[in-house]
């Protein structure tokens, strides 16, 4: 298992688009907080560095990228037979695909922190990451390390979803695009599910209204300045948690088992 999953992982890394992405992300972040520089020049680097410059979408986004692209490009290249006829099964394959997406996605996450950190005290009012906050007076990197896992439950959220979306269609284009769509359309959905869930409570516990997690984040830390901060309708933070890791779970067991049953003669 551990040779399949090594084998994956120099796959993504051989692909120049992984590194394009990486790239892509420490220049948007140093750009995006540029430009907050010239329209607030007085901003304190710990007040973007907290929630990693805003750029999690980003980071999401490639991850999904690469999700849709594990699976879907093996059918679509045809390679998919050459990795059945080797000694694993179907759900080590898939799962070495997931865990490889899960350590890119945690690549991602370091260099979105440590960027996020530069840039923010390159350009800003510099701060030390270790300054009380008025998030219940902790250290900025701690509002940060949050924030950063917290949308680590998101990303595992999407792996599961797209991957599934990668075992069912053979386009790795396709694939890719639905995957990008269902990233953009969760927000949209989830804008609505908020006057729905008004008139029928049960549907609080749909997963896109777990997408909401991140606005729960000042009521798990406790921040007294921030009580009125709008977070999901009836749920805590740690609710939210065990929802989506069920959620993900529940829509990779199903993915494993598709994957399992699916035809390849055709491909």
């Amino acid at each position: 298992m551990l040779t399949l999953v090594k084998n994956e992982w120099i796959k993504v890394t051989k692909k120049m688009s992984t590194w394009i992405m990486l790239a892509l992300l420490v220049i948007f972040t140093f750009g995006i907080t540029y430009i907050v520089r010239l329209g607030a020049p007085t901003t304190k680097a710990n007040e973007l560095f907290m929630s990693l410059s805003e750029m999690t979408s980003f980071l999401n986004l490639f991850v999904v990228i690469i999700a849709a692209s594990a699976v879907a490009e093996e059918f679509s290249r045809g390679t998919i037979k050459f990795l059945l006829i080797r000694p694993f099964s179907r759900s080590q394959i898939l799962a070495a695909k997931a865990i490889n997406t899960l350590l890119f996605a945690l690549l991602g996450t370091l260099v979105l922190f440590i960027s996020s950190f530069l840039a923010s005290n390159l350009f800003l009012v510099g701060e030390s990451p270790f300054a009380a906050t008025d998030f219940n007076q902790l250290p900025a990197i701690t509002v940060a390390l949050v924030y950063a896992a917290t949308n680590m439950l998101l990303i595992l959220f999407y792996i599961a979803l797209t991957l599934f979306i990668s075992a069912v269609i053979r386009s790795q284009s396709l694939a890719v695009g639905l995957g990008v769509s269902m990233l953009f359309g969760s927000s949209i959905i989830n804008s609505i599910m908020l006057f729905a869930i008004e008139k029928y409570d049960w549907l609080k516990w749909n997963p896109f209204n777990f997408m909401n997690i991140k606005n729960s984040i000042p009521e798990l830390l406790q921040n007294t300045n921030m009580q009125d901060m709008m977070v999901s309708p009836g749920l805590t933070y740690w609710e939210m948690t065990i929802g989506i890791l069920l959620y993900s779970l529940l829509i990779y067991f199903l993915t494993n088992w598709l994957f399992n049953k699916r035809d390849v003669a055709l491909s």
